[in-house]
């Protein structure tokens, strides 16, 4: 009697903590999509703005939500800011945006999971606006930062190099720590150069 229930309290345990794992696992592959997508955002977003003013490249490469402002004037209000952290969305014409989000990191903060949560929208992708929470235990945070390449020693949206990093977090049944995942891009104003 004392084996079968040893070998049952066993048995138990290896599922328990194989059903974590998959939960694990399984959150862990959709945050990494979500990343992905972030990042796949904010290389639309510089490809929009080459697009659309071409005639100013120099300015407008890395504008912020597409300001036609942002022609023949290097005034850096227009830019997707140094150091910022962003939520991105769709707005109504189908055209990713960034919001600015000032709230300071820490998961277990409602107004930092509010902030930036992760939903599903009409055509199952990831958004933080609209969209139903079928995915609300996941959070992204856009975090933009400018490398020097004008030699000044002071990176700002002036320069042309634009680090990009898509971060994902969330916590689950298998963890009372959240996770993170975090993917880096590096954006550049390659058309100027050209």
């Amino acid at each position: 009697m004392l084996i079968i229930v040893m070998w049952i309290v066993g048995m138990y345990n290896i599922f328990s903590r194989s059903k974590s794992l998959s939960i694990s696992t399984w959150n862990r592959v959709k945050a990494i999509q979500i990343a992905r997508e972030g990042l796949e955002a904010m290389t639309n977003i510089r490809n929009t703005n080459i697009l659309l003013f071409s005639s100013d490249l120099k300015n407008c490469w890395n504008v912020l939500n597409y300001n036609i402002n942002c022609i023949w004037d290097n005034n850096p209000t227009y830019d997707i800011i140094h150091n910022g952290s962003f939520k991105v969305y769709k707005d109504a014409d189908n055209r990713w945006k960034l919001g600015n989000i000032s709230v300071w990191w820490d998961y277990t903060n409602s107004l930092y999971r509010n902030a930036f949560r992760v939903n599903i929208d009409s055509d199952w992708l990831y958004t933080q606006s609209g969209g139903t929470a079928f995915a609300p235990l996941f959070t992204r945070e856009i975090k933009i930062s400018y490398e020097d390449t004008d030699g000044d020693a002071n990176p700002t949206s002036n320069d042309e190099k634009m680090n990009v990093s898509s971060i994902v977090r969330w916590a689950d049944s298998s963890s009372k720590v959240p996770y993170e995942v975090r993917l880096d891009l590096l954006l550049s104003n390659w058309k100027e150069r050209n």
